[in-house]
Protein backbone atom coordinates (compact mmCIF):
# COMPACT_ATOMS: atom_id res chain seq x y z
CA UNK A 1 0.00 0.00 0.00
CA UNK A 2 1.13 3.71 -0.61
CA UNK A 3 1.12 5.71 2.55
CA UNK A 4 -0.68 8.90 2.67
CA UNK A 5 -3.60 10.19 0.28
CA UNK A 6 -1.68 8.53 -2.85
CA UNK A 7 -2.31 5.54 -5.09
CA UNK A 8 -3.04 2.37 -4.11
CA UNK A 9 0.07 0.32 -4.88
CA UNK A 10 -0.45 -3.15 -5.54
CA UNK A 11 2.88 -5.52 -4.12
CA UNK A 12 4.33 -8.62 -5.28
CA UNK A 13 6.09 -11.18 -2.98
CA UNK A 14 9.43 -10.61 -4.19
CA UNK A 15 8.72 -6.75 -3.27
CA UNK A 16 8.00 -4.96 -6.82
CA UNK A 17 5.14 -2.63 -6.24
CA UNK A 18 2.68 -1.88 -9.34
CA UNK A 19 -0.22 0.94 -9.78
CA UNK A 20 -2.81 -1.25 -11.23
CA UNK A 21 -3.79 -4.81 -11.34
CA UNK A 22 -3.29 -5.23 -15.72
CA UNK A 23 1.10 -4.74 -14.91
CA UNK A 24 0.79 -6.70 -11.42
CA UNK A 25 -0.89 -9.54 -13.78
CA UNK A 26 1.58 -9.05 -16.55
CA UNK A 27 4.63 -9.62 -14.07
CA UNK A 28 2.76 -12.80 -12.48
CA UNK A 29 2.62 -14.41 -15.83
CA UNK A 30 6.25 -13.40 -16.67
CA UNK A 31 7.43 -14.67 -13.52
CA UNK A 32 4.84 -16.81 -11.82
CA UNK A 33 5.16 -15.54 -8.62
CA UNK A 34 1.91 -15.15 -6.47
CA UNK A 35 0.04 -17.39 -9.07
CA UNK A 36 -1.38 -19.56 -6.75
CA UNK A 37 -3.54 -16.92 -5.30
CA UNK A 38 -3.90 -14.81 -8.32
CA UNK A 39 -7.13 -14.82 -10.46
CA UNK A 40 -5.83 -14.34 -14.32
CA UNK A 41 -10.27 -13.63 -15.46
CA UNK A 42 -10.65 -11.20 -12.62
CA UNK A 43 -7.20 -9.88 -12.00
CA UNK A 44 -8.06 -9.74 -8.68
CA UNK A 45 -5.82 -10.80 -5.69
CA UNK A 46 -6.51 -13.18 -3.02
CA UNK A 47 -4.70 -14.21 0.24
CA UNK A 48 -5.14 -17.79 0.45
CA UNK A 49 -5.36 -20.28 -2.49
CA UNK A 50 -8.35 -21.13 -1.03
CA UNK A 51 -10.35 -18.21 -0.92
CA UNK A 52 -9.19 -18.24 -5.27
CA UNK A 53 -10.85 -21.71 -5.07
CA UNK A 54 -13.96 -20.26 -3.61
CA UNK A 55 -14.24 -17.23 -6.20
CA UNK A 56 -13.80 -19.21 -8.90
CA UNK A 57 -16.56 -21.57 -8.00
CA UNK A 58 -19.16 -18.68 -6.93
CA UNK A 59 -17.89 -16.19 -9.08
CA UNK A 60 -20.38 -15.47 -12.46
CA UNK A 61 -17.93 -14.51 -14.58
CA UNK A 62 -16.11 -17.95 -14.51
CA UNK A 63 -18.95 -18.93 -16.83
CA UNK A 64 -18.06 -17.36 -19.91
CA UNK A 65 -20.74 -15.16 -20.05
CA UNK A 66 -20.39 -12.58 -23.16
CA UNK A 67 -22.75 -9.87 -23.70
CA UNK A 68 -23.98 -9.88 -27.16
CA UNK A 69 -23.35 -7.00 -29.11
CA UNK A 70 -26.07 -5.07 -30.81
CA UNK A 71 -26.77 -6.69 -34.70
CA UNK A 72 -25.54 -3.25 -37.03
CA UNK A 73 -27.94 -2.02 -39.42
CA UNK A 74 -25.59 -2.33 -42.19
CA UNK A 75 -27.34 -2.55 -45.85
CA UNK A 76 -25.48 -6.23 -47.62
CA UNK A 77 -24.20 -3.70 -50.41
CA UNK A 78 -23.44 -0.32 -48.56
CA UNK A 79 -21.97 0.52 -45.61
CA UNK A 80 -23.49 2.90 -43.24
CA UNK A 81 -21.57 6.14 -42.02
CA UNK A 82 -19.14 6.25 -39.59
CA UNK A 83 -19.65 2.17 -39.35
CA UNK A 84 -17.74 -0.57 -41.08
CA UNK A 85 -18.41 -4.43 -42.21
CA UNK A 86 -16.19 -7.23 -41.50
CA UNK A 87 -15.41 -10.17 -43.19
CA UNK A 88 -12.96 -13.35 -42.28
CA UNK A 89 -9.73 -12.26 -43.26
CA UNK A 90 -10.35 -8.67 -43.01
CA UNK A 91 -9.02 -6.33 -39.75
CA UNK A 92 -11.07 -3.08 -38.94
CA UNK A 93 -9.20 -0.79 -36.54
CA UNK A 94 -10.17 2.15 -35.10
CA UNK A 95 -7.83 4.81 -33.93
CA UNK A 96 -10.70 7.26 -32.10
CA UNK A 97 -13.99 5.74 -31.29
CA UNK A 98 -15.14 3.07 -28.73
CA UNK A 99 -15.34 -1.07 -29.60
CA UNK A 100 -18.62 -2.81 -29.63
CA UNK A 101 -18.38 -6.05 -27.66
CA UNK A 102 -17.90 -9.20 -29.54
CA UNK A 103 -19.91 -12.33 -29.45
CA UNK A 104 -17.02 -14.48 -28.67
CA UNK A 105 -14.58 -14.44 -25.80
CA UNK A 106 -11.75 -12.10 -25.98
CA UNK A 107 -8.05 -13.81 -26.60
CA UNK A 108 -6.08 -10.69 -26.58
CA UNK A 109 -5.38 -8.70 -22.87
CA UNK A 110 -4.13 -4.91 -22.99
CA UNK A 111 -0.45 -4.90 -22.09
CA UNK A 112 1.09 -2.86 -19.80
CA UNK A 113 4.62 -1.23 -19.94
CA UNK A 114 5.51 -2.04 -15.92
CA UNK A 115 7.30 1.52 -15.66
CA UNK A 116 5.08 3.57 -18.02
CA UNK A 117 1.94 1.74 -16.80
CA UNK A 118 0.66 2.39 -20.56
CA UNK A 119 -0.27 0.13 -23.25
CA UNK A 120 2.56 -1.10 -25.50
CA UNK A 121 2.17 -3.68 -27.76
CA UNK A 122 -0.07 -6.52 -29.69
CA UNK A 123 0.80 -8.69 -32.13
CA UNK A 124 -1.70 -10.54 -33.84
CA UNK A 125 -0.67 -13.73 -35.59
CA UNK A 126 -4.15 -14.96 -37.32
CA UNK A 127 -7.54 -13.25 -38.59
CA UNK A 128 -9.11 -10.71 -36.27
CA UNK A 129 -12.68 -9.53 -36.51
CA UNK A 130 -13.93 -6.36 -35.19
CA UNK A 131 -16.83 -4.01 -34.68
CA UNK A 132 -15.87 -0.04 -34.31
CA UNK A 133 -17.73 2.79 -34.44
CA UNK A 134 -15.94 6.23 -35.41
CA UNK A 135 -14.24 7.87 -38.07
CA UNK A 136 -10.57 7.21 -39.58
CA UNK A 137 -11.65 2.97 -40.08
CA UNK A 138 -8.38 0.83 -42.00
CA UNK A 139 -9.71 -2.00 -43.38
CA UNK A 140 -6.57 -4.61 -44.12
CA UNK A 141 -6.24 -8.72 -45.56
CA UNK A 142 -4.13 -10.98 -44.19
CA UNK A 143 -1.55 -11.02 -40.31
CA UNK A 144 -1.18 -7.35 -39.02
CA UNK A 145 0.69 -6.07 -36.55
CA UNK A 146 -0.69 -2.91 -34.14
CA UNK A 147 1.40 -0.86 -31.88
CA UNK A 148 0.94 1.57 -29.61
CA UNK A 149 3.51 3.80 -29.22
CA UNK A 150 4.98 5.08 -25.62
CA UNK A 151 6.28 8.60 -24.64
CA UNK A 152 5.42 11.94 -26.71
CA UNK A 153 6.81 10.44 -30.08
CA UNK A 154 3.46 8.84 -30.14
CA UNK A 155 0.63 11.39 -32.17
CA UNK A 156 -1.60 8.42 -31.83
CA UNK A 157 -1.04 8.10 -27.84
CA UNK A 158 -1.74 11.82 -27.32
CA UNK A 159 -4.98 11.91 -29.09
CA UNK A 160 -6.90 9.14 -27.39
CA UNK A 161 -8.87 9.48 -24.50
CA UNK A 162 -8.14 5.68 -23.56
CA UNK A 163 -6.57 2.88 -24.81
CA UNK A 164 -8.08 0.84 -27.74
CA UNK A 165 -8.99 -3.06 -26.40
CA UNK A 166 -8.53 -5.30 -29.84
CA UNK A 167 -11.28 -8.39 -29.50
CA UNK A 168 -9.79 -11.10 -31.62
CA UNK A 169 -11.65 -14.12 -33.01
CA UNK A 170 -8.84 -16.36 -32.49
CA UNK A 171 -5.70 -17.10 -30.52
CA UNK A 172 -2.83 -14.34 -30.49
CA UNK A 173 0.70 -13.87 -29.34
CA UNK A 174 1.01 -11.03 -26.94
CA UNK A 175 4.58 -9.61 -26.76
CA UNK A 176 6.31 -6.28 -25.53
CA UNK A 177 8.71 -4.65 -27.40
CA UNK A 178 12.42 -5.93 -26.55
CA UNK A 179 15.37 -3.24 -24.95
CA UNK A 180 18.66 -4.25 -27.06
CA UNK A 181 20.71 -5.76 -24.14
CA UNK A 182 24.16 -6.24 -24.04
CA UNK A 183 23.82 -9.33 -21.47
CA UNK A 184 21.42 -11.82 -23.53
CA UNK A 185 22.75 -14.52 -20.87
CA UNK A 186 20.99 -12.77 -18.45
CA UNK A 187 18.21 -15.15 -16.85
CA UNK A 188 14.90 -14.15 -17.05
CA UNK A 189 12.61 -13.50 -13.90
CA UNK A 190 13.28 -16.48 -11.05
CA UNK A 191 10.34 -17.49 -8.62
CA UNK A 192 10.62 -17.58 -5.32
CA UNK A 193 10.67 -21.20 -5.35
CA UNK A 194 14.33 -20.77 -4.75
CA UNK A 195 14.58 -18.66 -1.85
CA UNK A 196 14.39 -21.61 0.73
CA UNK A 197 17.58 -23.49 -1.13
CA UNK A 198 19.05 -19.61 -1.16
CA UNK A 199 18.61 -19.10 2.34
CA UNK A 200 20.35 -22.21 2.94
CA UNK A 201 23.41 -21.24 1.31
CA UNK A 202 24.12 -18.07 3.48
CA UNK A 203 28.10 -18.76 5.11
CA UNK A 204 28.21 -19.02 8.48
CA UNK A 205 30.17 -16.11 10.65
CA UNK A 206 33.20 -17.87 10.96
CA UNK A 207 33.58 -18.42 7.10
CA UNK A 208 32.59 -14.98 6.41
CA UNK A 209 35.11 -14.09 9.08
CA UNK A 210 38.14 -16.08 7.86
CA UNK A 211 37.24 -14.34 4.31
CA UNK A 212 37.72 -11.15 5.17
CA UNK A 213 33.81 -10.25 6.08
CA UNK A 214 33.04 -7.66 8.77
CA UNK A 215 30.24 -9.40 10.98
CA UNK A 216 29.61 -6.52 14.01
CA UNK A 217 32.71 -7.96 15.84
CA UNK A 218 34.35 -4.77 16.80
CA UNK A 219 36.58 -5.70 19.52
CA UNK A 220 39.18 -7.68 17.76
CA UNK A 221 42.01 -6.19 16.87
CA UNK A 222 41.37 -6.88 12.83
CA UNK A 223 38.68 -4.83 13.27
CA UNK A 224 39.74 -2.39 15.17
CA UNK A 225 42.95 -1.97 12.63
CA UNK A 226 40.52 -2.12 9.79
CA UNK A 227 38.64 0.95 10.71
CA UNK A 228 35.24 -1.08 10.77
CA UNK A 229 34.03 0.98 13.99
CA UNK A 230 32.76 3.59 11.13
CA UNK A 231 30.40 0.24 9.88
CA UNK A 232 26.71 -0.21 10.05
CA UNK A 233 24.49 -3.03 9.79
CA UNK A 234 21.34 -3.13 7.54
CA UNK A 235 18.63 -1.70 8.65
CA UNK A 236 16.29 -4.00 10.71
CA UNK A 237 13.50 -5.07 9.16
CA UNK A 238 9.90 -3.46 9.83
CA UNK A 239 6.49 -4.93 9.62
CA UNK A 240 4.25 -3.69 6.36
CA UNK A 241 7.36 -2.29 4.86
CA UNK A 242 8.97 -5.20 2.25
CA UNK A 243 11.61 -5.11 0.88
CA UNK A 244 13.86 -7.30 -1.51
CA UNK A 245 14.36 -11.04 -0.30
CA UNK A 246 17.91 -10.91 -2.15
CA UNK A 247 19.86 -8.63 -4.23
CA UNK A 248 23.53 -8.98 -6.26
CA UNK A 249 25.23 -6.16 -6.26
CA UNK A 250 28.69 -5.08 -7.32
CA UNK A 251 31.33 -1.71 -6.56
CA UNK A 252 34.17 -0.12 -8.68
CA UNK A 253 36.84 1.59 -6.20
CA UNK A 254 39.46 4.10 -6.75
CA UNK A 255 42.24 4.81 -4.84
CA UNK A 256 42.40 7.37 -2.39
CA UNK A 257 45.57 8.68 0.21
CA UNK A 258 47.04 6.46 2.34
CA UNK A 259 46.21 3.35 -0.64
CA UNK A 260 42.66 2.75 0.58
CA UNK A 261 40.17 2.36 -1.93
CA UNK A 262 36.63 4.63 -1.86
CA UNK A 263 33.94 3.62 -3.78
CA UNK A 264 33.23 5.50 -7.11
CA UNK A 265 30.19 2.89 -9.01
CA UNK A 266 27.36 0.80 -7.42
CA UNK A 267 24.95 -1.54 -9.35
CA UNK A 268 22.20 -3.70 -7.46
CA UNK A 269 19.98 -5.91 -9.02
CA UNK A 270 16.77 -8.15 -7.79
CA UNK A 271 18.10 -11.54 -8.23
CA UNK A 272 14.88 -13.00 -8.55
CA UNK A 273 13.18 -10.58 -10.79
CA UNK A 274 16.55 -9.30 -12.39
CA UNK A 275 15.37 -5.55 -11.47
CA UNK A 276 18.34 -3.12 -12.11
CA UNK A 277 17.50 -1.53 -9.09
CA UNK A 278 20.80 0.59 -8.64
CA UNK A 279 23.70 1.32 -11.68
CA UNK A 280 25.21 5.03 -10.64
CA UNK A 281 28.24 6.55 -10.20
CA UNK A 282 29.46 7.57 -6.82
CA UNK A 283 30.91 11.18 -6.29
CA UNK A 284 33.89 10.09 -3.80
CA UNK A 285 34.19 11.68 -0.63
CA UNK A 286 37.98 11.99 -0.68
CA UNK A 287 40.24 13.47 -3.21
CA UNK A 288 41.43 10.66 -5.65
CA UNK A 289 44.32 9.88 -6.25
CA UNK A 290 44.34 6.77 -8.67
CA UNK A 291 41.02 6.55 -10.74
CA UNK A 292 42.24 2.83 -11.48
CA UNK A 293 40.51 3.03 -14.80
CA UNK A 294 42.03 0.14 -16.29
CA UNK A 295 40.28 -2.07 -13.85
CA UNK A 296 37.17 0.30 -12.51
CA UNK A 297 36.11 1.85 -16.26
CA UNK A 298 35.41 4.98 -14.39
CA UNK A 299 37.27 8.01 -15.49
CA UNK A 300 37.88 11.55 -14.73
CA UNK A 301 36.15 12.87 -17.64
CA UNK A 302 33.24 10.30 -16.76
CA UNK A 303 32.68 11.13 -13.04
CA UNK A 304 32.70 15.00 -13.70
CA UNK A 305 30.04 14.81 -16.31
CA UNK A 306 27.63 12.64 -14.11
CA UNK A 307 28.81 15.40 -11.11
CA UNK A 308 27.38 18.03 -13.07
CA UNK A 309 24.00 16.36 -14.69
CA UNK A 310 23.19 15.34 -11.19
CA UNK A 311 23.33 11.58 -12.30
CA UNK A 312 25.96 10.60 -9.93
CA UNK A 313 25.36 9.88 -6.54
CA UNK A 314 27.16 12.06 -3.61
CA UNK A 315 29.39 9.64 -1.89
CA UNK A 316 29.38 6.80 -0.24
CA UNK A 317 27.22 7.61 2.56
CA UNK A 318 24.13 8.38 -0.59
CA UNK A 319 25.09 5.39 -2.32
CA UNK A 320 24.79 3.24 1.02
CA UNK A 321 21.63 5.12 1.82
CA UNK A 322 19.88 4.47 -1.28
CA UNK A 323 20.54 0.52 -1.19
CA UNK A 324 18.82 0.40 2.19
CA UNK A 325 15.85 1.71 0.25
CA UNK A 326 15.76 -1.73 -1.03
CA UNK A 327 17.77 -3.97 1.52
CA UNK A 328 17.31 -4.89 4.90
CA UNK A 329 18.83 -6.99 7.70
CA UNK A 330 16.14 -9.62 6.08
CA UNK A 331 17.72 -9.39 2.32
CA UNK A 332 20.49 -11.65 1.09
CA UNK A 333 22.59 -9.69 -0.70
CA UNK A 334 25.13 -11.72 -3.07
CA UNK A 335 28.27 -11.00 -4.77
CA UNK A 336 31.67 -11.67 -5.74
CA UNK A 337 33.87 -11.30 -3.27
CA UNK A 338 31.69 -9.30 -1.53
CA UNK A 339 33.33 -7.81 1.52
CA UNK A 340 35.21 -5.46 -0.52
CA UNK A 341 31.99 -3.86 -1.74
CA UNK A 342 30.35 -3.81 1.89
CA UNK A 343 33.88 -2.27 3.02
CA UNK A 344 33.40 0.68 0.49
CA UNK A 345 29.98 0.80 1.70
CA UNK A 346 30.94 0.80 5.53
CA UNK A 347 28.38 -1.92 5.72
CA UNK A 348 28.16 -5.25 7.88
CA UNK A 349 25.71 -7.80 7.24
CA UNK A 350 25.44 -11.67 7.81
CA UNK A 351 23.03 -12.46 5.36
CA UNK A 352 25.42 -13.45 2.48
CA UNK A 353 26.09 -15.56 -0.67
CA UNK A 354 28.93 -15.00 -1.97
CA UNK A 355 29.65 -17.30 -5.51
CA UNK A 356 33.31 -17.34 -4.84
CA UNK A 357 32.61 -19.24 -1.54
CA UNK A 358 29.91 -21.39 -2.86
CA UNK A 359 32.72 -22.84 -5.47
CA UNK A 360 35.49 -22.87 -3.05
CA UNK A 361 33.45 -25.02 -0.77
CA UNK A 362 31.81 -27.41 -2.95
CA UNK A 363 35.51 -28.50 -4.41
CA UNK A 364 37.47 -28.32 -0.71
CA UNK A 365 34.36 -29.30 1.47
CA UNK A 366 32.55 -26.98 4.00
CA UNK A 367 34.06 -25.74 6.73
CA UNK A 368 37.25 -26.60 5.41
CA UNK A 369 40.00 -24.31 4.38
CA UNK A 370 39.63 -22.92 1.21
CA UNK A 371 43.09 -23.46 -0.38
CA UNK A 372 41.96 -21.76 -3.75
CA UNK A 373 39.49 -19.19 -4.85
CA UNK A 374 38.26 -19.00 -8.61
CA UNK A 375 38.30 -15.75 -10.32
CA UNK A 376 34.56 -14.33 -11.39
CA UNK A 377 36.20 -14.40 -14.95
CA UNK A 378 36.99 -18.03 -14.84
CA UNK A 379 33.48 -19.16 -13.58
CA UNK A 380 32.10 -17.08 -15.86
CA UNK A 381 33.31 -18.94 -18.73
CA UNK A 382 33.22 -22.54 -17.14
CA UNK A 383 29.70 -22.27 -15.96
CA UNK A 384 28.21 -19.69 -18.22
CA UNK A 385 29.72 -20.27 -21.58
CA UNK A 386 30.43 -16.51 -21.11
CA UNK A 387 33.40 -13.94 -21.66
CA UNK A 388 33.25 -11.25 -19.61
CA UNK A 389 35.61 -8.44 -18.55
CA UNK A 390 37.05 -8.09 -21.78
CA UNK A 391 37.28 -4.25 -22.31
CA UNK A 392 40.04 -2.62 -22.68
CA UNK A 393 38.05 0.57 -21.10
CA UNK A 394 37.66 -1.41 -17.69
CA UNK A 395 35.34 -3.51 -16.12
CA UNK A 396 31.58 -3.22 -16.47
CA UNK A 397 30.20 -2.90 -13.24
CA UNK A 398 26.36 -4.30 -14.06
CA UNK A 399 28.01 -7.13 -16.22
CA UNK A 400 30.00 -8.08 -12.92
CA UNK A 401 26.61 -8.02 -11.03
CA UNK A 402 24.33 -10.21 -13.69
CA UNK A 403 27.56 -12.57 -13.70
CA UNK A 404 27.68 -13.00 -9.67
CA UNK A 405 23.61 -13.30 -10.22
CA UNK A 406 23.86 -15.88 -12.78
CA UNK A 407 26.48 -18.25 -10.63
CA UNK A 408 24.26 -18.07 -7.95
CA UNK A 409 20.95 -18.94 -9.82
CA UNK A 410 22.99 -22.00 -11.74
CA UNK A 411 24.75 -23.25 -8.43
CA UNK A 412 21.06 -23.17 -6.77
CA UNK A 413 19.59 -25.19 -10.14
CA UNK A 414 22.58 -27.61 -11.22
CA UNK A 415 23.98 -28.53 -8.12
CA UNK A 416 24.81 -31.94 -9.76
CA UNK A 417 26.71 -30.24 -12.28
CA UNK A 418 28.49 -28.16 -9.63
CA UNK A 419 29.67 -31.32 -7.82
CA UNK A 420 30.71 -32.73 -10.73
CA UNK A 421 32.99 -29.90 -11.79
CA UNK A 422 33.96 -29.72 -8.18
CA UNK A 423 35.02 -33.15 -8.20
CA UNK A 424 37.73 -32.48 -11.42
CA UNK A 425 38.50 -28.82 -10.10
CA UNK A 426 39.70 -30.42 -7.13
CA UNK A 427 41.99 -33.18 -8.89
CA UNK A 428 43.27 -30.66 -11.20
CA UNK A 429 44.07 -28.78 -8.04
CA UNK A 430 46.03 -31.38 -6.40
CA UNK A 431 48.03 -32.22 -9.56
CA UNK A 432 49.09 -28.85 -9.95
CA UNK A 433 49.95 -28.72 -6.07
CA UNK A 434 52.26 -31.48 -6.27
CA UNK A 435 53.71 -30.09 -9.71
CA UNK A 436 54.75 -26.86 -7.61
CA UNK A 437 55.91 -28.77 -5.08
CA UNK A 438 58.07 -30.75 -6.91
CA UNK A 439 59.48 -28.17 -9.01
CA UNK A 440 60.50 -26.46 -5.77
CA UNK A 441 62.00 -28.75 -4.23
CA UNK A 442 63.38 -29.54 -7.30
CA UNK A 443 64.85 -25.74 -7.57
CA UNK A 444 66.09 -25.71 -3.74
CA UNK A 445 68.06 -29.25 -4.54
CA UNK A 446 69.91 -27.36 -7.48
CA UNK A 447 70.63 -24.02 -5.23
CA UNK A 448 72.13 -26.74 -2.53
CA UNK A 449 74.42 -28.35 -5.07
CA UNK A 450 75.60 -24.92 -6.59
CA UNK A 451 76.15 -23.60 -3.53
CA UNK A 452 78.44 -26.64 -2.27
CA UNK A 453 80.18 -26.31 -5.99
CA UNK A 454 81.16 -22.69 -5.14
CA UNK A 455 82.27 -23.57 -1.66
CA UNK A 456 84.25 -26.43 -2.92
CA UNK A 457 86.09 -24.20 -5.71
CA UNK A 458 87.87 -21.94 -3.19
CA UNK A 459 90.18 -24.49 -1.80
Amino acid sequence: MANGNGPRQLRCDCAASFDNAPSLALHIKQTGHMKAKWCETCNRLFTKKEKLDEHKRTATNHKNDQIAPPKPNISPDKPQKGKSNTSPGKATVNTKGPIAASNKPAAATKIFDTTSNQPVAVVQTSKVSTSVEGKNNVQEKGPKTLIKGIGKSSQSVRNEPAPTVVTLTEPVMIVLPSTPTKYPWASKPEGLTLLATLDGCCHDQACLSSQGYHTGDFTSPKSIKSGFATFVPTPAKINGVAKRRAIALDCEMVGVAGGKSELALLCAVDLFSGEILIESLVFPIEPVKDWRSRYSGVTPAKMSAAKASGKALDGWPAARAKLFEFADADTILLGYGLHNDLKVLRIYHTRVVDPSILVAEAVFGKGKKMERMWKLKTLSREFLGVAIQTSKYGHDCLEDTLAARELVLWCLKQPEQLKAWAQKAFVEYKTEKQKRTEQQKAKSEEEKRKSRMNGSSRY
